[in-house]
């Protein structure tokens, strides 16, 4: 299940707990706001085995924790990616952390989506989720303001499979 939002975002200062204020959401009051913690327990609870969300929002690096790890090269690729499929996973890749991020960019889309978008049409292998932050990481810092992020979200039972884009 890929979830995709691009839209506003928000984040509680003092509670440090970020929120996605969809199309009917007042400025000031958080009653149609989603907390990101809601999402978090409701992706936890899906019977999907990969979940992944993709957010193009101000302050969406609450979604994750920051996680670098090694990406197999050459032969040993096609068997990680086998054992990445077995696995639940829950993961997020966020077009920044806790900073607004713009909403300019190229072809009506800002720079996270844009650099998503030409990564996926550019793409002609099976290619894990953090292989493709890799190639869309790049993009985004030079041309913007923001730093993107790409991780397991917390509290959601990842269990360190990987979504794949085919």
């Amino acid at each position: 299940l890929l979830i995709y939002y691009a839209g506003h975002g928000y984040l509680d200062r003092t509670t440090q707990t970020g929120f996605w204020q969809p199309i009917d959401a007042e400025m000031y009051d958080d009653l149609n706001w989603i907390a990101n913690e809601d999402l978090t327990r409701r992706i936890n609870a899906m019977t999907a085995n990969h979940v992944m969300v993709i957010a193009d929002s101000c302050y969406s690096g609450t979604l994750v924790r920051a996680a670098e790890t090694e990406l197999p090269t050459g032969g040993e690729h096609d068997a990680w990616l086998r054992r990445m499929v077995e696995k639940r996973s829950r993961t997020a890749m966020v077009s920044g952390g806790l900073e607004p991020v713009s909403d300019a960019g190229t072809d009506e889309h800002s720079v996270f989506a844009y650099a998503f978008l030409t990564a996926l049409e550019e793409n002609a292998i099976a290619l894990d989720g953090q292989s493709l932050f890799h190639i869309i990481s790049r993009p985004v810092i030079v041309n913007a303001e923001q730093t993107p992020q790409y991780s397991d979200i917390r509290r959601a039972g990842h269990e360190a499979g990987e979504f794949i884009f085919v």
